[in-house]
């Protein structure tokens, strides 16, 4: 059954409001590229119309405040040759007093444990495509410090920061705050002290808002409350986002709420403290279509202003509707995320009022059906990698090639080295990438299929963030067969790919983000192969004989029969078998009797 989309006010009001935070009428500004003459460091000075120092002090210069009230936001852009092997580290604070727009093109900027990475004062900062680890202060925002003015943060990681006061990763004041599609992972707030704000601590005034949108929040740690995040005052608005694996040492968990917060379609799960393992609600805190669950010692403390279509595990909080365990699979990457199984209960109990349009994923939910929590059950789909590189995120330890297992609901470190399509190792390259685009060697954890393992497989090769429409392609220096394992379904889909000689190089063109694969020639004729599911778009099959149309590849059960001369659209194919949906009869048909579009192979 089709179910339409649901349009949400809550989504539309956090676009809005999204909208309303950016500066409006920017006048033409600079570009600056940080590459083997110009530094990070003297880029942001030039940016800030400031004089640069030597040394790479050859920086475009920045553009001028138009008049007293507007300013043109200069954009940094982070080139390869102006990092080592793809990281900056730093040996100074960056400081940023104007409006700058920095596109990090997936590389890292290091703190090297002993600075702030970012500090702004009453400028504007809007960050993409980075990863920012290792950040240190003495004082607040380990990572980054925003006081009267504002931060954007999109496609983009904070990692293993650390910060003495207040917000290890994230400290905010009397500003606008917007994060989406991003991670905040690892990062400790206090030592000696009792502080707060592991990943974020926010102070906002009555017309500051903190809006976090299709994100993850996990890992991070303080010695107070709020490990994850910490609203001290002003307005929070989080949706589609998980939190995760966050320890406070006394109240929240998750999130220690003292301001007015908004929560819809947040998963909050195996966070822990000693009073309100996942909430901790002290003031105002609306909760809608949420999962709290395996949270130590309960889920949530305190009185929740709004309580609508949530499941809360232990019926903390004084919820007495879903109190059933949610089923929650946990999956490999950043931002953290988890997806239903099959037989949860949360699937389809969403409030219908309360549905957003879409998940942390950006996949779209469904009117009248919406599921419980960040993620969407669909069919298994579950595409989410982020463009940003992952570096020097928590890492744990894997056997070898030759012991590791599969585990789908195992979290593994999606890289721990700066990956990059320029440091692959021999004997593999990766041509047609763009900035954004991500490639690093994956061994028998990473792959995460057991049929590839049990198989055996020669190389493994993560391609995340930005494939281009173009395409990318692949090679390896060695015999063999090339198969891709497809980001975009739970369990990963197998897909052959058309593989070409080039020398001794096999090559093969990759369209998606996925993990593709150099297997021995004869996995072809292997089952799993044979019935690998490979998507398909604008693929029409017509009959050339009376079919009939079955539960499956060569399943036993007949849905439907279809006469010859029938042309259906097919969404999914096998070696012998296309997909169809007959006026609302979903199954499949032998290739053996179809035409096909060239589109169908």
């Amino acid at each position: 059954m089709t179910r339409p989309r649901l349009k949400s006010k809550h989504i539309w009001l956090f676009l809005v409001t999204a909208l309303l935070l950016l500066p409006l009428g920017r006048a033409l500004a600079a570009d600056i590229t940080v590459d083997e003459d110009c530094s990070l460091y003297n880029a942001v000075l030039s940016a800030n119309g400031e004089e640069q120092v030597e040394p790479l002090n050859s920086c475009e210069d920045g553009d001028e405040a138009v008049d007293e009230e507007q300013t043109g936001a200069d954009t940094i852009t982070i080139d390869l040759a102006g990092t080592e092997e793809g990281t900056i580290t730093l040996t100074s604070t960056l400081s940023i007093t104007s409006d700058v727009i920095v596109d990090g093109a997936g590389f890292v900027v290091n703190g090297d444990d002993s600075y702030q990475i970012f500090n702004i004062d009453g400028g504007s900062l809007e960050i993409m495509n980075l990863t920012m680890t290792s950040g240190s202060s003495e004082a607040n925002g380990g990572a980054i410090y925003v006081s009267n003015g504002s931060l954007s943060m999109n496609n983009s990681v904070i990692s293993n920061s650390a910060s003495a006061s207040h917000g290890a990763g994230i400290y905010g004041e009397s500003s606008d705050i917007v994060i989406s599609n991003s991670a905040i992972s690892a990062n400790t707030a206090g030592a000696d002290e009792a502080v707060s704000g592991g990943g974020i601590y926010f102070v906002g005034g009555e017309e500051n808002s903190l809006l976090i949108d299709k994100s993850g929040l996990d890992s991070n740690s303080a010695t107070d409350d709020g490990a994850g995040l910490y609203v001290n005052s002003g307005n929070a608005t989080i949706s589609n986002t998980s939190f995760a694996e966050n320890s406070a040492t006394d109240k929240g968990g998750a999130i220690y709420n003292a301001g007015t917060a908004t929560l819809t379609h947040v998963t909050i799960v195996d966070n822990s403290a000693e009073t309100g393992g996942g909430i901790y609600d002290n003031a105002l805190l609306h909760l809608y279509n949420s999962i709290l669950s395996g949270n130590v010692p309960e889920d949530c403390t305190g009185t929740l202003n709004s309580n609508i279509g949530n499941l809360i595990q232990d019926g903390s909080c004084g919820h007495e509707e879903l109190v059933e365990d949610p089923m929650l699979l946990k999956l490999a990457g950043l931002p953290v995320y988890y997806v239903l199984q099959e037989a949860s209960p949360a699937i389809d109990s969403g409030n219908t009022g309360n549905c957003l349009q879409e998940d942390q994923r950006g996949l779209a939910r469904l009117e009248g059906f919406c599921d419980i929590g960040a993620s969407e059950y669909l069919s298994g789909s579950f595409a989410f990698q982020i463009q940003s590189a992952v570096a020097n995120t928590a890492t744990t330890d894997t056997e070898d090639d030759s012991t590791a297992t599969a585990s789908s609901g195992s979290q593994t470190a999606r890289a721990t080295a700066t990956p990059t399509c320029e440091s692959l190792p021999t004997g593999v390259t990766v041509t047609g990438y763009v900035s954004g685009t991500q490639c690093q060697e994956r061994d028998a954890a990473g792959v995460g299929n057991q049929v590839i393992i049990d198989y055996g497989f020669k190389k493994a090769i993560d391609l995340w963030g930005y494939v281009p429409e173009s395409g990318l392609r692949i090679c390896f220096q060695d015999t063999g067969t090339i198969i891709l394992l497809d980001a975009a379904t739970s369990p990963r889909t197998i897909i052959p790919l058309p593989t070409v000689t080039d020398g001794d190089w096999r090559c093969a063109d990759v369209d998606r983000e996925g993990t593709a694969v150099l297997m021995n020639q004869d996995f072809l004729s292997t089952e799993a192969a044979i019935n690998a599911e490979v998507p398909l778009s604008d693929c029409t099959v017509t009959t050339t004989d009376i079919l009939n149309v079955r539960n499956e590849p060569a399943g036993g059960t007949i849905l439907a029969v279809l006469l010859n001369d029938v042309s259906l659209t097919s969404s999914t194919r096998t070696a012998a078998w296309f997909k169809i949906d007959y006026y609302g009869i979903v199954g499949w048909i032998s290739a053996d009797y179809v035409t096909t579009t060239d589109t169908c192979q």
